[in-house]
């Protein structure tokens, strides 16, 4: 049987690059974001983790199909820290159409089928690769440092790979069934279908740096 991580990795490939060309997810990596766009999008996603992390804490500890995560893995204390840092007020945020729809679906995924919600988490953690790269794009322009705005695009620092590469492994352990495989990828899309949506939908309301023209 194909590893979970190999499913999910190919049955969401799509929507992975689909999300990735999102105008606002190329300004994020070619370090071009103004100041107050990053705010906006730390606070969506701020939002995003809010929704899916307090259920996802609770199913870690009673459930071994979550062994592979952790409460270091848990953002949202990450994006507090960075938009205090930032002078942004958490009670002000308005949620997007995009996240306000994935607090509902995580919501039902938690009471229906909780499994949904590693889904969730395996692409949200999995970003983490990149946001290693974006952050140095991004910290030089806007003058972030690991505490004073960046802690969510490089929680782990240099230790990232190693963790990856535990809670790879550690999802490889757990004997999923056919049906939960499905599951999980089809969360997975969710997610990255999520993000590509939130993005848009900020993009049309941010005003500032373009992405350069090609060579």
């Amino acid at each position: 049987m194909t590893d979970v991580m190999d499913q999910l990795r190919n049955g969401t490939r799509d929507l992975h690059v689909a999300a990735e060309r999102q105008e606002l997810q190329q300004r994020l990596a070619a370090g071009s974001l103004g100041r107050g766009d990053y705010v906006a999008w730390l606070e969506q996603m701020l939002l995003v983790h809010r929704a899916l992390e307090g259920a996802l804490a609770e199913r870690m500890d009673a459930d071994p199909r979550f062994a592979a995560v952790t409460r270091r893995q848990l953002q949202v204390p990450y994006l507090l820290e960075d938009l205090a840092a930032l002078g942004a007020d958490p009670a002000t945020i308005e949620a997007v159409p995009a996240v306000a729809a994935f607090a509902s679906a995580a919501a039902a995924a938690a009471r229906d089928e909780p499994l949904r919600l590693l889904g969730f988490h395996y692409v949200l953690e999995g970003s983490n690769n990149g946001n290693r790269f974006i952050v140095r794009a991004l910290a030089p322009r806007l003058g972030l440092k690991a505490e004073s705005g960046a802690r969510y695009l490089d929680p782990y620092g240099p230790e990232q790979p190693a963790l990856w590469q535990a809670f790879k492994s550690e999802m490889s352990r757990v004997p999923f069934t056919a049906g939960e495989l499905a599951l999980l990828v089809e969360a997975a899309r969710e997610m990255f279908a999520t993000i590509a949506s939130l993005s848009a939908e900020l993009g049309e309301r941010f005003e500032g740096a373009t992405l350069p023209e090609a060579p």
